[in-house]
C-alpha cells in the first residue's frame, strides 16, 4: 500500500508540474522528462565516472562527474515510449554544463537578470565574520508557480559575485 501511495504522488506530482519543467533545461536535459540512460549520458558529456543507486530508493540513480551530480529517478510507470526513468536535477559546481541555454558555474550572477522568471536574493549572514547561511539566489518562472516542486538556487560567492555552484531539485514527495 506504501509503494502504491508514493507511485501515485510522484505521477500526481510530474502531471501537476508541467508549466515549469519545461523551463528548467540543463545541457538540453528538461528537469522531469523522461530520459533513458544513454539519453543522459549523452547530454552530459558520456558515461559518468560513477553512478550509484539509492539505498533508499531503489532505481533512483546519481550520476557522478566528477564534483557534478546528476539524478536519474524512477517513476515505476512507464512514460508513452517506455521510458520510466526522468531527469531528477542536479548539483553543479564546474562550468562544464549550461542551464537555460546560458547560464554557467562562473558567470556573474548578475546574469540571471537575462534569464526570464523571477529571482530572490539570499545574501550571506555573518556570524562571527563566517557565513552560516544564505549566499544564494532562488529563481522560479513567475509567482504563481514559485512552490511549484522544482527548485533552482544559484550559489555565489558575495566578494567575486560568481555563481560558484547551481543546483536544481525535483521535490518529489
Amino acid at each position: 500500500m506504501k509503494r502504491f501511495f508514493y507511485i501515485f504522488v510522484c505521477v500526481l506530482a510530474i502531471a501537476f508540474n508541467g508549466n515549469t519543467q519545461q523551463r528548467v533545461v540543463v545541457n538540453g536535459l528538461r528537469v522531469c522528462e523522461f530520459y533513458s540512460r544513454e539519453q543522459m549520458y549523452e547530454a552530459l558529456g558520456g558515461e559518468p565516472d560513477k553512478a550509484e543507486e539509492s539505498v533508499e530508493f531503489k532505481g533512483f540513480y546519481d550520476f557522478h562527474y566528477g564534483k557534478d551530480v546528476f539524478y536519474w529517478n524512477n517513476n515505476y510507470t512507464p512514460n508513452e515510449n517506455g521510458l520510466d526513468h526522468y531527469f531528477g536535477g542536479c548539483l553543479i559546481y564546474t562550468d562544464r554544463y549550461v542551464v537555460f541555454d546560458s547560464i554557467r558555474v562562473g558567470d556573474p550572477i548578475s546574469k540571471l537578470k537575462t534569464v526570464p522568471g523571477m529571482t530572490e536574493d539570499y545574501p550571506c549572514k555573518y556570524k562571527d565574520g563566517k557565513c552560516v547561511g544564505g549566499g544564494y539566489v532562488e529563481w522560479y518562472q513567475s509567482e504563481e508557480l514559485r512552490r511549484d516542486g522544482i527548485d533552482v538556487f544559484f550559489y555565489y560567492d558575495e566578494s567575486t559575485q560568481k555563481i560558484n555552484c547551481i543546483g536544481i531539485f525535483y521535490i518529489f514527495l
